[in-house]
């Protein structure tokens, strides 16, 4: 049926494991937009079964940043009575750039524009990295269709006596003012290291918000040992990350509301975090 369909997904992997059947058996145009490179993509999709785009700041003829009125605009002007597959990942990060609304007043025009072409568009998205309110909104706009996901039945977590990152009452809990609980894992080390697992933990990350685009690439690297060094450089951000929101929240009446938000959305999107940090120690020792 055409117009909008959620599919939950915890990796690139398993985004294009189940969507493979509507994508090989497409007889016209199908449009990808994703947060791996086409390089990487192209381990997922054939070249010549889609137009792929990819969701990055890095300016280039075949990307596109993520913000919702370049997402509506682009899909507008490459979509038409031919275009019968559209997927868009990404859509945590584009609330993260913009709002809750906006994005919701996005899906709605995406839905009359599917509607009126005859479009499939899904979006490949996790639940846990989204707010009770948007989910619920977001599936009753794009209903849930089947498909694989992660689940805690697949494999068994990562257990430490003194620190289980199964339980979340032993975790250590920091509340911010976005409301959500950011705690500092168990590291995972190279002994044992597998992309199910790396899976696991990037669920954990996203439900406490982060944005993992830079780990999402790990997913799909054959090689282990080159995954979990990736793995390794995100997680000292995060970790950095979020030392540097309770310092933030250890002084935020030292701060105006503008300035919390811009530092949570630093750290959050762990992007030069220790730059952001640095900022914040620079700002706070002045008050």
């Amino acid at each position: 049926m055409a117009g909008l369909h959620t599919l939950e997904s915890t990796s690139p992997s398993l985004t294009y494991q189940a969507l493979s059947p509507l994508i090989d058996d497409a007889t016209d145009e199908v449009l990808c937009y994703s947060r791996l490179p086409a390089r990487q993509l192209l381990r997922h999709i054939p070249s010549n079964k889609a137009n792929m785009w990819w969701i990055s700041d890095h300016e280039s003829p075949q990307s596109i940043a993520p913000h919702t009125n370049e997402f509506i605009s682009h899909i507008r002007q490459h979509s038409s009575h031919a275009t019968e597959l559209i997927v868009v990942e990404a859509l945590d990060w584009l609330v993260a750039r913009s709002s809750e609304t906006e994005v919701l007043s996005m899906l709605q025009e995406l839905d009359i524009l599917t509607r009126s072409y005859d479009i499939d568009l899904v979006f490949p998205v996790d639940a846990l990295s989204f707010t009770k309110r948007f989910w619920a909104r977001l599936t009753s706009l794009a209903p849930k269709m089947e498909g694989e996901s992660s689940t805690d039945d697949d494999e068994p977590w990562i257990e430490n006596a003194s620190n289980s990152i199964e339980n979340d009452e032993m975790w250590t809990e920091t509340e911010t003012s976005t409301e959500q609980i950011l705690v500092h894992l168990v590291n995972l080390p190279r002994v044992g290291f597998t992309h199910t697992l790396l899976a696991k933990r990037m669920l954990q990350w996203k439900r406490m918000g982060f944005d993992l685009s830079a780990l999402e690439p790990a997913l799909v690297i054959s090689d282990v040992s080159k995954s979990h060094a990736i793995y390794e450089t995100v997680e000292s951000d995060i970790i950095c990350a979020i030392d540097g929101i309770r310092l933030l929240e250890a002084n935020r009446d030292k701060l105006d509301a503008t300035e919390r938000e811009m530092f949570n959305y630093r750290f959050m999107a762990i992007n030069n975090v220790r730059e952001a940090a640095h900022d914040l120690e620079t700002l706070l020792s002045s008050r």
